[in-house]
């Protein structure tokens, strides 16, 4: 007899040490500097994609390239991965954003990821939803305990310095953000 996990997804979560005040103090800067862009974000802001790696993201990416290292190694992918393109969100009070997924008909990423600078309880979690909408009608009311088999979504609650990381194709999004004070994140992509 023989179980196997077929067709997995990944989610890749670490703690980095990162100065976080000097990230902010750049991001809320540059909100100034840059209009919004409006994607899959309802009301908050969200900056215009960078691919140059800024000073004061470098400490960041420096350690993401090593998380990324050991995602491409899981993956068994040949090629390296390097930095696509990075963005900037800043979700006030009833800010959030929709459903998507890191890929278009152009797409070449293979590690998507959101970095948070700023949070608080209750700023709004990130969610991840399974890619198969017949998989509630299979368990629907049926579960007494949820896990990776049987789960439809998955969610992660933010923290300072939390690096997430996930499969480009995974659709997530992220709930609205209850409070007064703004969560800040910066959002990744990967690939050749």
């Amino acid at each position: 007899m023989s179980f196997e996990n077929i067709f997995t997804d990944y989610l890749y979560t670490k703690k980095l040490n990162i100065n976080l005040k000097d990230l902010k103090n750049h991001i809320l800067q540059t909100k100034k500097t840059y209009s919004g862009n409006k994607i899959s974000n309802v009301g908050g802001w969200q900056s215009q994609n960078f691919e140059i790696i800024h000073t004061k993201t470098e400490p960041i990416f420096n350690a993401l390239d090593n998380e990324v290292k050991k995602i491409k190694k899981k993956l068994n992918y040949r090629s390296d991965l390097k930095l696509l393109s990075y963005w900037y969100n800043i979700n006030s009070r009833n800010s959030y954003n929709t459903p998507h997924r890191h890929v278009g008909p152009k797409s070449n990423q293979v590690v998507s990821g959101v970095f948070y600078v700023q949070t608080f309880p209750d700023c709004g979690k990130i969610v991840f939803r399974r890619n198969d909408p017949l998989h509630d009608l299979l368990y629907a009311e049926q579960i007494e305990k949820y896990n990776s088999y049987n789960s439809s979504i998955w969610r992660k609650i933010p923290e300072d310095n939390l690096c997430v990381l996930f499969s480009p194709s995974l659709e997530h999004f992220v709930e609205p953000n209850l409070i007064n004070k703004n969560r800040i994140s910066m959002s990744f992509n990967y690939g050749t």
